[in-house]
């Protein structure tokens, strides 16, 4: 796991070299890191996003449509005190 975050960090680094001597000079830090982390998912996230699809299909394939976007709209905005 430390050899892991040793060369994550080490890439990091490298990434943020390129940037400071490039076109990204003039980004700010979280700019940066945002365009780090678009291009370098971790892993973890990815594994529980394939999960989540995976279980999606299984219920698709077992006749479940979820709800129409209109109706989960609206209990969102409900939920967030939005007007509609």
């Amino acid at each position: 796991m430390a050899n892991n975050a040793s060369t994550e960090l080490r890439n990091f680094h490298n990434f943020l070299g390129d940037k400071l001597t490039g076109e990204g000079a003039a980004l700010s830090p979280e700019e940066v890191l945002d365009e780090w982390r678009s291009m370098n998912p971790f892993r973890q996230d990815l594994d529980e996003d394939a999960s989540a699809i995976k279980e999606a299909l299984e219920d698709l394939a077992k006749g479940d449509r979820g709800i129409s976007f209109d109706e989960f709209d609206r209990e969102f905005r409900k939920r967030q005190n939005l007007l509609a």
